[in-house]
């Protein structure tokens, strides 16, 4: 049986709908989910057929399940409230199911409105820096400006693939260190400072002269 789950888009998210019932949609004026803020996060075949069989193979226990999950092309968080299960019983007869607080609840989906599945995003082409000298890197976000030591940032544009909808900022501290990433809806403004001392000093300790990059604000990658 062919199954699709798809899953609140937290960018989209501005009446806070994501982990919430349905009775909180239709009280925020929702009478079904806004398809527009979802995205298709797996797309495949199983072997059960109700929705709470489903669940209990997409509701992640351990690593030993994501893994799993990975494996066979799951792309989302554990199955949770809010999430919608589309059933397919037979080619172009669909029904969409609600994940609710206790069981499922059959609701009517514009799944065409929903977003598909990003493809092939490890080939998206992405902008890259590398530092032949210590340096720090600084951007904006909701909390103020942050700054970090770095050698290495990339820019990558959208985060999903239709609409393009934001830009994932990764950054590597020093050799061997994991990277690092944040996600942004618009272009961010990202700052590269050298480290002109001989050992790395504070940030409140940075001196004036410290010579700055900056990515062309105006400038996105094919």
């Amino acid at each position: 049986m062919k199954i699709t789950i798809y899953q609140i888009i937290p960018e989209l998210d501005q009446d806070r709908l994501m982990f919430m019932p349905l009775s909180y949609f239709q009280k925020t004026g929702y009478p079904s989910p806004p398809a527009k803020i979802y995205e298709s996060v797996f797309c495949g075949e199983t072997e059960v057929a109700t929705p709470e069989e489903i669940y209990r193979i997409f509701n992640r226990k351990d690593e030993a399940d994501a893994c799993y999950l990975e494996k066979i092309g799951f792309t989302g968080h554990s199955m949770s409230v809010s999430d919608i299960l589309e059933i397919q019983h037979s080619p172009g007869e669909s029904r969409f199911y609600f994940c609710d607080t206790f069981g499922f609840s059959q609701i009517a989906f514009q799944k065409e409105n929903a977003m598909l599945p990003v493809q092939n995003h490890d080939n998206i082409p992405f902008e890259q820096v590398n530092r032949s000298k210590p340096g720090y890197l600084a951007y904006m976000d909701n909390g103020g400006i942050s700054i970090h030591p770095c050698i290495q940032v990339q820019l990558q544009r959208c985060k999903y693939s239709q609409c393009q909808l934001g830009y994932r900022l990764r950054y590597q501290e020093k050799e061997e260190s994991p990277w690092r990433q944040r996600d942004f809806l618009e272009r961010p403004a990202v700052l590269l400072f050298e480290d002109t001392q001989k050992e790395p000093c504070h940030a409140a300790d940075r001196p004036d002269q410290e010579a700055a990059e900056t990515y062309p604000a105006n400038h996105d990658t094919p």
